[in-house]
């Protein structure tokens, strides 16, 4: 009689399941505590952030959080006037949001004739028409926008505006409307994109909490651009914006 073979033991039995698990639940804990990439999919940022940049977002920026929770067991840092953060859109926390921080608890903030003032001081903006290269390859027609550099020291950032904005658009470079100025709340942050005439933010519907925060963009993974959206069959990869640290 011929010798009878060993059967292997099968891949799916329980211990090799509990590892599998046990992994996948790590994996998605450091997702959530420590850095996650995330996909931009609209012109709101441009032209800081491109559409079809991949950020990563460090979730260790400001605090530690329970994973898959809202709740903070350690706080060091609150996000700062010009960070760029990833939150949970306030109307859907289902969705994430990156927008940049323009004003923060406590703060008085109004927009006259599109130029931001702060506690009635108004942020510097320069004109840079002159250089005009970081639109290169956006999406939202780089023709009809007029390109500036706002703030100031490190808090210097991209910023445009059209030309010829649409009513709908352009309401609000006066804001808010009936009142001076709008206090932003304690624990919570004021955003908007950098992208002014083309971004849905808290001129909408008002400030982020500090608990919908998730972290601070810090850099550009990768990017592709796709010269007519959605045609993935004429895709290019952005090298160059590779390794970009968003400021």
């Amino acid at each position: 009689m011929g010798k009878s073979k060993k059967s292997k033991p099968a891949f799916f039995i329980f211990e090799n399941i509990k590892s599998l698990l046990i992994l996948v639940l790590i994996i998605f804990a450091l997702r959530w505590t420590v850095a996650s990439p995330y996909h931009v999919p609209t012109p709101s940022m441009e032209p800081t952030i491109k559409v079809g940049d991949r950020l990563l977002a460090f979730k260790l920026s400001y605090n530690l959080k329970i994973p898959f929770t809202d709740i903070a067991v350690y706080t060091w840092n609150e996000p700062q006037r010009g960070d760029i953060i990833v939150f949970r859109y306030p109307a859907d926390p289902d969705i994430d949001y990156v927008k940049r921080v323009i004003a923060v608890g406590g703060d008085r903030i109004s927009v006259q004739d599109g130029y931001i003032f702060i506690n009635g001081e108004k942020r510097p903006r320069q004109d840079h028409n002159f250089d005009r290269r970081i639109l290169e390859d956006i999406y939202d027609s780089r023709e009809e926008k007029l390109l500036f550099r706002e703030g100031e020291g490190d808090t210097e950032h991209w910023v445009m505006f059209n030309r010829f904005p649409r009513y709908d658009m352009a309401r609000h470079d006066n804001w808010p409307l009936g009142n001076d100025h709008y206090d932003v709340p304690p624990n919570s942050v004021f955003v908007m994109g950098d992208n002014r005439h083309n971004s849905t933010d808290s001129r909408e519907w008002r400030e982020v909490p500090l608990s919908y925060v998730k972290g601070k963009a810090l850099i550009v993974l990768w990017s592709v651009h796709t010269p007519a959206r959605g045609s993935w069959y004429d895709f290019s990869f952005r090298f160059r914006r590779f390794g970009t640290v968003l400021q």
